[in-house]
């Protein structure tokens, strides 16, 4: 329907918005429970990807997301779990106030921790939520990786690994893909100073 369409339904169209819902985990609850009984011990770790926020704010209302999309998610996290594995949640952007929520459904590992967006400053969250979720991500990947110096990138990736790292459950890498044009040398400063760290 496309997300102008989709984001309407929320608000105008709740009912049709549940039912492509239930149409779209049916069919990806059959592909994951496939998945799993097939792949046994060759992976640990599943990646469910399901943005809810954007660079300011949220997508939809909290009360929205409980309604249409809290129980799937917790569903697809239980899945996972009977089967042994650990869940990795992705959702970009400002989603600090669907966090609880999104934690309380048992998700493993967070990704990909924009600190740059209003709410998810890095401090707050692992004071916040560091002691119930790992988290992966970090290093920003808009301004400092592609255009800061070798040595902003140290300074970036030496401070998530002191705040979202301070109590361990960290996986350090850039915030979300390593944009084309990148310098392989800001690339491998940020390699080079998990390494070394």
């Amino acid at each position: 329907r496309g997300l102008e369409n989709a984001m309407m339904d929320v608000a105008a169209n709740p009912e049709l918005l549940d039912a492509t819902l239930d149409r779209i985990d049916a069919v990806q609850t059959t592909l994951l429970e496939n998945f799993l009984a097939s792949s046994g011990d060759l992976l640990d770790i599943v990646f469910i990807s399901d943005d809810m926020g954007t660079q300011e704010s949220l997508l939809l209302s909290p009360a929205a997301w409980e309604r249409h999309f809290r129980d799937r998610l917790k569903s697809w996290c239980d899945l996972v779990h009977r089967h042994g594995k650990k869940v990795l949640y992705h959702s970009d952007g400002a989603v600090r106030p669907l966090l609880p929520g999104i934690l309380s459904c048992g998700i493993d590992i967070l990704n990909p921790i924009q600190h740059i967006c209003p709410g998810m400053e890095r401090d707050a969250l692992q004071r916040d939520f560091g002691d119930r979720v790992a988290f992966h991500g970090g290093v920003d990947n808009q301004r400092v990786l592609p255009f800061g110096s070798a040595a902003d990138v140290r300074v970036e990736t030496q401070t998530c690994l002191d705040t979202l790292g301070r109590n361990g459950g960290y996986v350090c890498c850039s915030c979300h893909n390593v944009q084309a044009g990148t310098p392989v040398d800001n690339i491998l400063a940020m390699i080079d100073t998990v390494h070394s760290s």
